[in-house]
C-alpha cells in the first residue's frame, strides 16, 4: 500500500493518539444494540465529512460535534481536511461497504465512544478514528481523523 497525507483534527482529537487504542482495548466490548448504534454513528460521520469535503461547507460537521469540537471554526475544519478534499475521496460509498473495526468500539474511562477501523473503497481503503461525548443525551462528534491508502493489485 502506498500511503496518502493524512487529514486531522489536532486540537479536538489530543486524546485519539495510540493511547486511546490501548484504553479502547481495556474497555469492555459493547452490546450488541450498542455495536449498532456505533456503526450508524461511524457511517454517519464519515457521510458528514465526505459531504463537507464535497461542498466545501463544514459547518454541518461541526453542528454535529460536541463542545469541544466546536472550538474549531468552519474555515479550519476546511483547512484539516484539505489534503483529503484535494485526493477526492469519496466517501459515500462507506454507505454499503462493511466496516471493519480493530479494536472493537468501545466506551473508554472518559467516557468517550470510541472506534477505529478501516473500510474498501474501491480502489483505496479508508481508516478511520472517531470519537464523541455524550451530550445532552446524544452522541456528539468529539474528534474524527481520517486517512486513504491506496490498494496494491
Amino acid at each position: 500500500m502506498r500511503p496518502l497525507r493524512a487529514s486531522f483534527l489536532a486540537l479536538a482529537l489530543s486524546g485519539l493518539g495510540g493511547g486511546a487504542c490501548a484504553a479502547a482495548q481495556a474497555a469492555p466490548s459493547l452490546a450488541s444494540a450498542q455495536q449498532t448504534e456505533a456503526v450508524i454513528l461511524t457511517r454517519s460521520a464519515l457521510l458528514a465529512l465526505d459531504q463537507a469535503n464535497k461542498t466545501g461547507n463544514y459547518t454541518v460537521l461541526r453542528d454535529l460535534g460536541s463542545s469541544t469540537f466546536h472550538a474549531n471554526s468552519a474555515a479550519k475544519l476546511s483547512e484539516v481536511f484539505a489534503d483529503l478534499r484535494r485526493q477526492n475521496v469519496d466517501m459515500s460509498a462507506t454507505l454499503a461497504q462493511p466496516l471493519s473495526f480493530n479494536p472493537q468500539p468501545a466506551v473508554d474511562a472518559k467516557g468517550l465512544l470510541r472506534v477505529a477501523g478501516a473500510v474498501p473503497l474501491g480502489a483505496r481503503v479508508l481508516y478511520f478514528q472517531i470519537a464523541w461525548a455524550r451530550e445532552a443525551g446524544a452522541w456528539r462528534i468529539y474528534g474524527i481523523v481520517v486517512t486513504a491508502s491506496e490498494t496494491t493489485p
